[in-house]
Protein backbone atom coordinates (compact mmCIF):
# COMPACT_ATOMS: atom_id res chain seq x y z
CA UNK A 1 0.00 0.00 0.00
CA UNK A 2 1.47 3.12 -1.27
CA UNK A 3 1.56 6.17 1.44
CA UNK A 4 1.58 9.98 0.66
CA UNK A 5 1.90 12.75 3.04
CA UNK A 6 -0.43 15.89 2.35
CA UNK A 7 0.16 19.08 3.69
CA UNK A 8 -1.71 22.88 2.85
CA UNK A 9 0.65 25.59 3.87
CA UNK A 10 0.75 29.05 4.24
CA UNK A 11 3.01 31.72 4.18
CA UNK A 12 6.34 29.72 5.22
CA UNK A 13 8.64 32.68 5.42
CA UNK A 14 7.42 33.70 8.58
CA UNK A 15 8.16 30.56 10.43
CA UNK A 16 9.69 29.88 13.44
CA UNK A 17 11.92 27.01 14.35
CA UNK A 18 10.53 24.83 16.89
CA UNK A 19 10.98 21.75 18.46
CA UNK A 20 8.12 19.45 17.17
CA UNK A 21 7.03 16.12 18.54
CA UNK A 22 5.70 12.97 17.62
CA UNK A 23 5.75 9.11 18.08
CA UNK A 24 9.02 9.19 19.71
CA UNK A 25 10.45 11.52 17.11
CA UNK A 26 12.05 15.25 18.24
CA UNK A 27 12.93 17.08 15.30
CA UNK A 28 13.96 20.87 15.65
CA UNK A 29 12.35 22.59 12.46
CA UNK A 30 10.11 25.23 10.77
CA UNK A 31 7.57 22.61 10.02
CA UNK A 32 5.74 19.93 11.33
CA UNK A 33 5.74 18.27 8.14
CA UNK A 34 9.91 16.95 9.07
CA UNK A 35 8.78 14.72 12.19
CA UNK A 36 6.24 13.37 10.78
CA UNK A 37 7.85 12.33 7.61
CA UNK A 38 10.66 10.71 9.40
CA UNK A 39 8.61 9.23 11.86
CA UNK A 40 5.81 7.36 8.75
CA UNK A 41 8.45 7.79 5.79
CA UNK A 42 5.60 8.38 3.47
CA UNK A 43 6.99 7.09 -0.68
CA UNK A 44 5.54 10.43 -1.46
CA UNK A 45 4.84 14.17 -0.44
CA UNK A 46 2.34 16.66 -1.80
CA UNK A 47 2.81 20.62 -0.45
CA UNK A 48 -0.33 22.71 -1.92
CA UNK A 49 0.63 26.46 -1.67
CA UNK A 50 -1.55 29.53 -2.77
CA UNK A 51 -0.41 32.43 -5.57
CA UNK A 52 -0.58 34.55 -3.28
CA UNK A 53 3.10 34.05 -2.21
CA UNK A 54 3.61 35.60 -5.51
CA UNK A 55 5.34 39.45 -5.64
CA UNK A 56 3.41 39.60 -8.77
CA UNK A 57 6.36 41.06 -11.05
CA UNK A 58 5.59 39.50 -13.92
CA UNK A 59 2.04 39.47 -15.91
CA UNK A 60 2.20 36.13 -17.34
CA UNK A 61 0.53 33.41 -15.29
CA UNK A 62 2.59 30.78 -15.90
CA UNK A 63 5.14 33.10 -14.45
CA UNK A 64 3.63 33.85 -11.29
CA UNK A 65 3.70 29.80 -10.54
CA UNK A 66 7.07 29.17 -11.20
CA UNK A 67 7.99 31.79 -9.03
CA UNK A 68 5.94 30.88 -5.87
CA UNK A 69 6.79 26.81 -6.71
CA UNK A 70 10.37 27.62 -6.46
CA UNK A 71 10.55 29.73 -3.60
CA UNK A 72 8.63 26.82 -1.92
CA UNK A 73 10.97 23.96 -3.31
CA UNK A 74 14.33 26.07 -2.12
CA UNK A 75 12.67 26.17 1.48
CA UNK A 76 11.86 22.43 1.61
CA UNK A 77 15.25 21.47 0.42
CA UNK A 78 17.14 23.65 2.05
CA UNK A 79 15.47 23.98 5.64
CA UNK A 80 13.32 20.06 5.97
CA UNK A 81 16.16 18.44 3.68
CA UNK A 82 12.72 16.26 1.84
CA UNK A 83 13.21 14.99 -1.74
CA UNK A 84 10.71 12.93 -2.76
CA UNK A 85 7.84 15.96 -2.79
CA UNK A 86 6.14 18.08 -5.23
CA UNK A 87 4.45 21.33 -4.88
CA UNK A 88 0.93 21.92 -6.00
CA UNK A 89 0.64 25.93 -6.71
CA UNK A 90 -3.63 26.81 -6.52
CA UNK A 91 -5.49 30.19 -6.91
CA UNK A 92 -5.96 31.81 -3.88
CA UNK A 93 -7.67 35.19 -2.56
CA UNK A 94 -7.50 37.71 -0.46
CA UNK A 95 -5.30 41.11 0.54
CA UNK A 96 -2.10 41.05 1.93
CA UNK A 97 0.36 43.71 2.93
CA UNK A 98 3.96 42.52 3.03
CA UNK A 99 6.49 44.14 5.26
CA UNK A 100 9.69 43.27 2.89
CA UNK A 101 8.16 45.33 -0.01
CA UNK A 102 6.04 47.63 2.04
CA UNK A 103 3.31 46.79 -0.22
CA UNK A 104 -0.40 45.36 -0.28
CA UNK A 105 -0.90 42.73 -2.43
CA UNK A 106 -4.86 41.69 -3.68
CA UNK A 107 -5.98 38.60 -5.06
CA UNK A 108 -9.29 38.82 -6.22
CA UNK A 109 -11.62 36.13 -7.04
CA UNK A 110 -13.94 33.31 -5.87
CA UNK A 111 -12.03 31.31 -2.79
CA UNK A 112 -14.16 27.58 -4.33
CA UNK A 113 -11.03 27.94 -6.99
CA UNK A 114 -9.02 26.50 -4.60
CA UNK A 115 -11.54 23.51 -3.83
CA UNK A 116 -11.89 23.06 -7.79
CA UNK A 117 -8.40 23.27 -8.64
CA UNK A 118 -6.67 20.78 -5.72
CA UNK A 119 -9.78 18.40 -6.44
CA UNK A 120 -8.19 18.37 -9.89
CA UNK A 121 -4.68 18.39 -9.12
CA UNK A 122 -4.80 15.74 -6.93
CA UNK A 123 -7.07 13.46 -8.65
CA UNK A 124 -4.29 12.97 -11.49
CA UNK A 125 -2.13 11.60 -7.99
CA UNK A 126 -4.21 9.39 -6.28
CA UNK A 127 -4.34 5.85 -7.14
CA UNK A 128 -4.56 2.29 -6.03
CA UNK A 129 -4.65 1.21 -2.27
CA UNK A 130 -3.48 4.03 -0.53
CA UNK A 131 -2.81 6.06 3.15
CA UNK A 132 -2.93 9.23 3.27
CA UNK A 133 -1.21 11.69 5.94
CA UNK A 134 -3.01 14.56 6.22
CA UNK A 135 -1.32 17.70 7.95
CA UNK A 136 -3.51 20.59 8.73
CA UNK A 137 -1.24 22.25 10.93
CA UNK A 138 0.10 25.19 8.39
CA UNK A 139 -2.93 25.60 6.87
CA UNK A 140 -4.00 29.41 5.82
CA UNK A 141 -7.89 30.10 6.89
CA UNK A 142 -9.88 28.39 4.37
CA UNK A 143 -6.76 26.06 3.39
CA UNK A 144 -7.24 23.33 5.96
CA UNK A 145 -10.96 22.64 5.56
CA UNK A 146 -11.06 22.70 1.97
CA UNK A 147 -8.22 20.66 1.20
CA UNK A 148 -9.76 17.88 4.00
CA UNK A 149 -12.51 17.92 1.89
CA UNK A 150 -11.10 17.53 -1.68
CA UNK A 151 -9.05 14.30 0.29
CA UNK A 152 -12.56 13.02 1.74
CA UNK A 153 -13.96 13.27 -1.17
CA UNK A 154 -11.36 11.60 -3.57
CA UNK A 155 -10.46 8.96 -1.41
CA UNK A 156 -14.16 8.11 -0.60
CA UNK A 157 -14.24 7.73 -4.18
CA UNK A 158 -11.45 5.91 -4.74
CA UNK A 159 -12.10 3.38 -1.62
CA UNK A 160 -15.21 1.97 -4.39
CA UNK A 161 -12.45 -0.33 -5.61
CA UNK A 162 -9.25 -0.16 -3.15
CA UNK A 163 -8.46 -0.34 0.88
CA UNK A 164 -7.77 3.60 1.53
CA UNK A 165 -7.28 4.66 5.06
CA UNK A 166 -6.85 8.57 5.90
CA UNK A 167 -4.91 9.84 8.94
CA UNK A 168 -4.81 13.34 9.70
CA UNK A 169 -2.26 15.71 11.86
CA UNK A 170 -2.39 19.05 13.77
CA UNK A 171 0.21 20.34 16.47
CA UNK A 172 -0.38 22.12 18.83
CA UNK A 173 -0.42 25.94 18.79
CA UNK A 174 2.78 27.89 18.33
CA UNK A 175 2.40 31.12 20.61
CA UNK A 176 5.91 32.74 20.04
CA UNK A 177 8.24 31.07 22.12
CA UNK A 178 11.70 30.62 21.40
CA UNK A 179 12.66 26.90 21.00
CA UNK A 180 9.15 26.23 22.39
CA UNK A 181 8.76 22.07 21.75
CA UNK A 182 5.08 21.26 20.31
CA UNK A 183 3.53 18.07 19.67
CA UNK A 184 1.89 16.75 16.93
CA UNK A 185 -2.14 15.15 17.63
CA UNK A 186 -3.60 12.43 15.18
CA UNK A 187 -6.97 14.39 14.88
CA UNK A 188 -8.10 11.34 12.55
CA UNK A 189 -7.28 7.53 11.96
CA UNK A 190 -9.70 5.60 10.33
CA UNK A 191 -10.26 3.05 6.99
CA UNK A 192 -12.14 5.12 4.53
CA UNK A 193 -15.92 3.21 3.41
CA UNK A 194 -16.86 4.07 -0.57
CA UNK A 195 -19.43 6.51 -1.08
CA UNK A 196 -21.69 6.42 -4.11
CA UNK A 197 -24.00 9.74 -3.85
CA UNK A 198 -22.42 11.74 -6.62
CA UNK A 199 -23.39 14.18 -8.33
CA UNK A 200 -24.27 14.82 -12.05
CA UNK A 201 -23.01 17.60 -14.69
CA UNK A 202 -24.79 20.51 -15.83
CA UNK A 203 -23.66 22.55 -18.86
CA UNK A 204 -21.84 25.72 -16.79
CA UNK A 205 -18.17 24.93 -15.62
CA UNK A 206 -17.03 28.56 -16.12
CA UNK A 207 -18.87 31.29 -14.48
CA UNK A 208 -18.38 34.99 -14.40
CA UNK A 209 -17.39 36.73 -11.24
CA UNK A 210 -19.79 39.44 -9.95
CA UNK A 211 -17.13 42.29 -9.41
CA UNK A 212 -16.37 42.38 -13.52
CA UNK A 213 -18.52 44.65 -15.37
CA UNK A 214 -21.48 43.33 -17.64
CA UNK A 215 -19.41 43.98 -21.38
CA UNK A 216 -16.77 41.89 -20.24
CA UNK A 217 -18.93 39.38 -18.67
CA UNK A 218 -21.03 38.86 -21.60
CA UNK A 219 -17.68 38.38 -23.71
CA UNK A 220 -16.78 35.93 -22.08
CA UNK A 221 -19.64 33.92 -21.92
CA UNK A 222 -19.95 34.23 -25.30
CA UNK A 223 -16.12 33.34 -25.84
CA UNK A 224 -16.63 29.91 -23.62
CA UNK A 225 -20.05 28.84 -25.41
CA UNK A 226 -17.94 29.25 -28.97
CA UNK A 227 -15.40 26.85 -27.37
CA UNK A 228 -14.97 24.05 -29.78
CA UNK A 229 -14.27 21.51 -26.71
CA UNK A 230 -16.89 23.30 -24.75
CA UNK A 231 -19.10 22.72 -27.65
CA UNK A 232 -17.79 18.64 -27.14
CA UNK A 233 -18.50 18.57 -23.81
CA UNK A 234 -22.00 19.50 -23.85
CA UNK A 235 -22.67 16.96 -26.46
CA UNK A 236 -21.47 14.09 -24.96
CA UNK A 237 -22.64 15.56 -20.98
CA UNK A 238 -25.25 13.26 -21.15
CA UNK A 239 -22.86 10.14 -21.92
CA UNK A 240 -21.37 10.77 -18.98
CA UNK A 241 -24.06 11.53 -16.76
CA UNK A 242 -25.28 7.96 -17.51
CA UNK A 243 -21.91 6.64 -16.31
CA UNK A 244 -22.10 8.57 -13.42
CA UNK A 245 -26.06 6.65 -12.82
CA UNK A 246 -24.81 3.64 -13.53
CA UNK A 247 -22.13 3.70 -9.99
CA UNK A 248 -24.78 5.66 -8.27
CA UNK A 249 -27.58 3.20 -8.50
CA UNK A 250 -25.68 0.19 -8.83
CA UNK A 251 -26.59 -0.75 -12.18
CA UNK A 252 -23.82 -3.84 -13.36
CA UNK A 253 -25.02 -3.58 -17.12
CA UNK A 254 -25.72 0.36 -18.25
CA UNK A 255 -21.71 0.43 -16.63
CA UNK A 256 -20.74 -2.37 -18.89
CA UNK A 257 -22.35 -1.02 -21.57
CA UNK A 258 -22.09 2.76 -21.62
CA UNK A 259 -18.70 3.07 -19.91
CA UNK A 260 -16.87 6.64 -20.29
CA UNK A 261 -13.28 5.64 -20.88
CA UNK A 262 -11.08 8.00 -18.21
CA UNK A 263 -9.29 9.31 -21.49
CA UNK A 264 -12.17 10.69 -23.43
CA UNK A 265 -12.77 12.87 -20.13
CA UNK A 266 -9.32 14.55 -18.76
CA UNK A 267 -8.84 16.40 -22.31
CA UNK A 268 -12.18 18.96 -21.32
CA UNK A 269 -10.93 18.96 -18.25
CA UNK A 270 -7.73 20.28 -19.08
CA UNK A 271 -9.43 23.12 -21.39
CA UNK A 272 -12.06 24.46 -19.11
CA UNK A 273 -8.57 24.99 -16.73
CA UNK A 274 -6.49 26.47 -19.49
CA UNK A 275 -9.58 28.72 -19.78
CA UNK A 276 -9.76 29.45 -16.18
CA UNK A 277 -5.88 30.50 -16.29
CA UNK A 278 -5.48 32.19 -19.33
CA UNK A 279 -8.41 34.81 -18.68
CA UNK A 280 -6.23 35.73 -15.08
CA UNK A 281 -5.11 39.55 -15.22
CA UNK A 282 -2.08 40.85 -13.68
CA UNK A 283 -1.61 44.26 -12.72
CA UNK A 284 1.89 44.34 -11.60
CA UNK A 285 2.15 48.29 -10.76
CA UNK A 286 -0.76 48.46 -8.32
CA UNK A 287 -0.05 44.38 -7.51
CA UNK A 288 -3.35 43.21 -7.87
CA UNK A 289 -4.38 39.51 -9.80
CA UNK A 290 -7.98 38.86 -11.00
CA UNK A 291 -9.59 36.00 -11.75
CA UNK A 292 -12.74 37.24 -13.65
CA UNK A 293 -13.91 33.41 -14.46
CA UNK A 294 -14.62 30.69 -11.77
CA UNK A 295 -14.34 27.12 -11.35
CA UNK A 296 -18.27 25.76 -10.76
CA UNK A 297 -20.11 22.65 -9.31
CA UNK A 298 -20.30 21.33 -12.50
CA UNK A 299 -16.28 21.26 -13.22
CA UNK A 300 -15.75 19.34 -9.60
CA UNK A 301 -18.74 17.00 -10.92
CA UNK A 302 -16.79 16.23 -14.00
CA UNK A 303 -13.64 16.52 -11.91
CA UNK A 304 -15.22 13.17 -10.38
CA UNK A 305 -16.58 11.62 -13.20
CA UNK A 306 -13.16 11.69 -14.75
CA UNK A 307 -11.55 9.98 -11.40
CA UNK A 308 -14.59 7.07 -10.76
CA UNK A 309 -14.35 6.11 -14.43
CA UNK A 310 -10.41 6.02 -13.68
CA UNK A 311 -10.67 4.21 -10.14
CA UNK A 312 -13.62 2.24 -11.61
CA UNK A 313 -11.98 0.76 -15.05
CA UNK A 314 -12.42 -3.17 -15.19
CA UNK A 315 -11.57 -3.95 -18.49
CA UNK A 316 -12.82 -7.48 -18.47
CA UNK A 317 -16.26 -6.37 -17.59
CA UNK A 318 -16.37 -3.29 -20.17
CA UNK A 319 -18.56 -5.26 -22.80
CA UNK A 320 -21.95 -5.24 -24.08
CA UNK A 321 -22.76 -8.41 -22.58
CA UNK A 322 -22.38 -9.62 -19.25
CA UNK A 323 -22.69 -13.36 -18.02
CA UNK A 324 -24.73 -13.39 -14.52
CA UNK A 325 -21.09 -14.62 -13.16
CA UNK A 326 -19.86 -11.44 -14.19
CA UNK A 327 -22.54 -9.28 -13.05
CA UNK A 328 -22.41 -10.76 -9.63
CA UNK A 329 -18.47 -10.37 -9.50
CA UNK A 330 -19.39 -6.31 -10.23
CA UNK A 331 -22.18 -6.35 -7.73
CA UNK A 332 -18.78 -7.76 -4.92
CA UNK A 333 -16.01 -5.30 -6.32
CA UNK A 334 -17.33 -1.91 -7.28
CA UNK A 335 -20.82 -2.03 -5.81
CA UNK A 336 -20.01 -4.17 -2.87
CA UNK A 337 -21.14 -0.83 -0.48
CA UNK A 338 -23.47 0.69 -2.88
CA UNK A 339 -27.08 0.25 -0.90
CA UNK A 340 -29.12 -0.43 -4.41
CA UNK A 341 -26.77 -3.70 -4.78
CA UNK A 342 -29.66 -5.57 -3.67
CA UNK A 343 -31.66 -5.31 -5.96
CA UNK A 344 -28.72 -6.37 -8.65
CA UNK A 345 -28.12 -9.31 -6.63
CA UNK A 346 -31.97 -10.09 -6.21
CA UNK A 347 -32.56 -9.75 -9.79
CA UNK A 348 -29.74 -12.39 -10.38
CA UNK A 349 -31.58 -14.64 -8.24
CA UNK A 350 -34.55 -14.22 -10.11
CA UNK A 351 -32.81 -14.64 -13.97
CA UNK A 352 -31.30 -17.76 -12.76
CA UNK A 353 -34.80 -19.10 -12.17
CA UNK A 354 -36.38 -17.17 -14.93
CA UNK A 355 -37.49 -20.23 -16.99
CA UNK A 356 -39.35 -22.20 -14.18
CA UNK A 357 -42.50 -20.65 -14.71
CA UNK A 358 -42.33 -21.08 -18.76
CA UNK A 359 -41.53 -24.60 -18.21
CA UNK A 360 -44.73 -25.25 -15.72
CA UNK A 361 -46.94 -23.32 -17.86
CA UNK A 362 -46.26 -24.41 -21.72
CA UNK A 363 -43.58 -27.60 -21.27
CA UNK A 364 -40.00 -27.74 -22.05
CA UNK A 365 -40.82 -27.45 -25.03
CA UNK A 366 -41.11 -23.55 -24.82
CA UNK A 367 -38.10 -23.45 -23.25
CA UNK A 368 -36.23 -25.77 -26.05
CA UNK A 369 -37.39 -22.35 -28.51
CA UNK A 370 -36.02 -20.43 -26.84
CA UNK A 371 -32.76 -22.16 -26.25
CA UNK A 372 -29.41 -20.37 -27.05
CA UNK A 373 -30.92 -17.60 -29.13
CA UNK A 374 -31.22 -13.22 -28.00
CA UNK A 375 -34.39 -13.46 -26.33
CA UNK A 376 -36.09 -10.72 -24.59
CA UNK A 377 -36.78 -11.18 -20.81
CA UNK A 378 -40.45 -9.92 -20.98
CA UNK A 379 -41.03 -13.68 -23.28
CA UNK A 380 -40.32 -15.54 -19.77
CA UNK A 381 -42.91 -13.80 -18.06
CA UNK A 382 -46.43 -14.56 -17.59
CA UNK A 383 -47.92 -11.23 -18.72
CA UNK A 384 -45.86 -11.02 -21.54
CA UNK A 385 -46.20 -7.56 -22.45
CA UNK A 386 -43.76 -5.51 -23.70
CA UNK A 387 -43.89 -1.99 -22.03
CA UNK A 388 -40.94 0.08 -20.74
CA UNK A 389 -41.76 1.17 -17.04
CA UNK A 390 -38.39 3.04 -15.86
CA UNK A 391 -39.53 2.75 -11.88
CA UNK A 392 -39.32 -0.82 -12.86
CA UNK A 393 -35.75 -0.22 -14.56
CA UNK A 394 -34.13 1.23 -11.21
CA UNK A 395 -36.01 -1.85 -9.03
CA UNK A 396 -34.35 -4.15 -10.63
CA UNK A 397 -30.97 -2.92 -11.06
CA UNK A 398 -31.31 -1.76 -14.77
CA UNK A 399 -32.55 -5.41 -16.15
CA UNK A 400 -36.00 -4.23 -17.05
CA UNK A 401 -37.58 -6.87 -19.23
CA UNK A 402 -38.43 -4.95 -21.93
CA UNK A 403 -34.96 -3.83 -22.93
CA UNK A 404 -32.93 -6.58 -21.77
CA UNK A 405 -32.34 -9.48 -23.60
CA UNK A 406 -31.19 -13.14 -22.49
CA UNK A 407 -29.17 -16.13 -24.06
CA UNK A 408 -29.27 -19.46 -22.71
CA UNK A 409 -27.03 -21.70 -23.19
CA UNK A 410 -27.00 -24.46 -20.78
CA UNK A 411 -29.25 -25.11 -17.90
CA UNK A 412 -30.61 -28.36 -16.23
CA UNK A 413 -33.70 -29.39 -14.79
CA UNK A 414 -34.78 -31.59 -12.21
CA UNK A 415 -38.28 -32.95 -10.79
CA UNK A 416 -39.44 -31.36 -7.27
CA UNK A 417 -41.73 -33.42 -5.89
CA UNK A 418 -44.67 -30.85 -3.86
CA UNK A 419 -47.68 -31.82 -1.21
CA UNK A 420 -50.42 -29.19 -1.25
CA UNK A 421 -53.71 -29.80 0.40
CA UNK A 422 -52.83 -33.30 0.47
CA UNK A 423 -52.42 -33.80 -3.16
CA UNK A 424 -48.82 -34.47 -4.84
CA UNK A 425 -47.66 -32.65 -7.11
CA UNK A 426 -44.44 -32.83 -9.77
CA UNK A 427 -42.80 -29.79 -10.44
CA UNK A 428 -39.86 -29.07 -12.90
CA UNK A 429 -37.31 -26.67 -11.61
CA UNK A 430 -34.58 -25.16 -14.51
CA UNK A 431 -31.37 -23.77 -12.75
CA UNK A 432 -29.77 -21.94 -15.66
CA UNK A 433 -25.78 -21.77 -15.45
CA UNK A 434 -24.37 -18.66 -14.46
CA UNK A 435 -21.35 -18.82 -16.35
CA UNK A 436 -22.86 -19.67 -19.60
CA UNK A 437 -26.20 -17.44 -19.47
CA UNK A 438 -25.30 -14.03 -20.89
CA UNK A 439 -27.12 -10.65 -20.34
CA UNK A 440 -27.44 -7.99 -22.98
CA UNK A 441 -29.82 -4.50 -23.40
CA UNK A 442 -31.22 -4.87 -27.31
CA UNK A 443 -28.79 -3.57 -29.83
CA UNK A 444 -32.10 -2.42 -31.62
CA UNK A 445 -32.18 0.17 -29.02
CA UNK A 446 -28.75 1.57 -29.21
CA UNK A 447 -27.47 4.22 -31.36
CA UNK A 448 -24.40 5.84 -31.82
CA UNK A 449 -23.46 8.70 -34.22
CA UNK A 450 -20.33 10.87 -33.96
CA UNK A 451 -19.73 9.10 -30.55
CA UNK A 452 -22.19 9.84 -28.56
CA UNK A 453 -24.72 6.97 -27.57
CA UNK A 454 -27.97 6.85 -27.50
CA UNK A 455 -30.65 4.41 -25.78
CA UNK A 456 -34.26 4.50 -27.32
CA UNK A 457 -36.87 2.16 -26.60
CA UNK A 458 -39.59 1.65 -29.60
CA UNK A 459 -43.10 0.41 -28.80
CA UNK A 460 -46.58 0.02 -30.74
CA UNK A 461 -49.59 1.80 -28.52
CA UNK A 462 -52.94 0.57 -27.87
CA UNK A 463 -53.53 2.59 -31.16
CA UNK A 464 -50.97 0.92 -33.18
CA UNK A 465 -48.60 4.27 -33.24
CA UNK A 466 -44.89 3.81 -32.62
CA UNK A 467 -43.81 6.04 -29.27
CA UNK A 468 -40.74 6.40 -28.29
CA UNK A 469 -39.17 6.41 -24.40
CA UNK A 470 -35.16 7.90 -24.14
CA UNK A 471 -33.57 5.98 -21.35
CA UNK A 472 -30.83 8.58 -20.90
CA UNK A 473 -33.24 11.23 -20.74
CA UNK A 474 -34.90 9.36 -17.78
CA UNK A 475 -32.08 8.20 -16.09
CA UNK A 476 -29.84 11.68 -16.12
CA UNK A 477 -33.25 13.51 -15.16
CA UNK A 478 -33.32 11.25 -12.39
CA UNK A 479 -29.32 11.71 -11.34
CA UNK A 480 -29.99 15.41 -11.83
CA UNK A 481 -32.74 15.83 -9.39
CA UNK A 482 -31.44 13.53 -6.68
CA UNK A 483 -31.78 15.20 -3.48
Amino acid sequence: MQKILIAPWGNFSRWEEVIYSFDGVEKESESSLSAIYESIKPDKVYILVLDTLSKLESENYDEIVKEVKEKTEDFITEKLGIKNFEVIVCPGVGTFFDRDTNRTYKFLGNLTDYYSYALYELSKRLDGDLEVHLDLTHGLNYMPVLTYRVIRDLLEALAIKNKVRLVVYNSDPYVGREKEKLSIHIVEDEIVKPYYDFKGINVEFLRTVGFIDKKESGNLKKEINMNPKIKELKAIKQNINVFIASIVYALPLMYSTFYIQNEKIKPYLDEIVNIFQSKIKINCNDKIITRPLFLTENFNSLVMAWFISKVCELEEHIKEELSIEEIEELADTIFRENKYVQFVKREMNSIRNIANILVNEYGIEELEKLHKKWVPIYKFRVDKEEKFKFDNFLAHGGFEKSITQIFISDYTIEKEVIEKDGKIKEKLKVKLSKKATRLRYNPEYIIEENGIKKFIFNYKNKKGEIEKIDIFKELEKELLNKK
